[in-house]
């Protein structure tokens, strides 16, 4: 990954530069008693950009999902930050403003009752929003979701 690459990635995620995360990264892991080895700036660079461009999690939610992800003790490497796991929940609610809290409970309950169509659902949506450009978020995700319930088809 070019300078250039790397400085328009942490632009993307609000961070000065990658060493800093990493640090932080470290710091967590070192706390909870775990290797740190694996948690180097250029390492993340390429799980930060598969998370963002690869699967379509918001560049705003990163810091947070890493940093959940570094503290979390059964984590072993950093390269789960791509995949759907707890880390993007957390990281995702720390994105969400306050107002919007009711609409998403209220979304995600209709989400719930969806049972094994709420993964597929949710998977088409965030599909969806990146296809489209749109930023992705966790109310986002949910809100697009529940339309493609609700569609014209009828319950998928």
């Amino acid at each position: 990954m070019s300078a250039d690459d790397v400085r328009k990635l942490c632009q993307a995620i609000g961070v000065d530069d990658l060493e800093t995360l990493a640090d932080r990264c470290r710091t967590e892991r070192r706390r909870i008693g775990r290797p740190t080895g694996l948690w180097t700036a250029p390492g993340l660079a390429g799980l930060i950009h598969a998370s963002i461009h690869g699967h379509g999690w918001p560049a705003a939610a990163v810091v947070p999902a890493l940093l959940a992800l570094a503290a979390d003790p059964a984590t072993k490497s950093p390269a789960r930050l791509p995949c759907a796991g707890p880390w993007w929940e957390v990281a995702e609610q720390s994105t969400v403003p306050a107002g919007d809290d009711v609409e998403l409970a209220a979304l995600e309950a209709r989400l719930a009752e969806a049972d094994g169509a709420r993964v597929v659902v949710q998977r088409q949506a965030r599909q969806q929003l990146v296809a489209e450009g749109q930023t992705v978020t966790r109310l986002a995700v949910a809100r697009r979701a529940c339309e493609l319930l609700d569609g014209p088809d009828g319950e998928l």
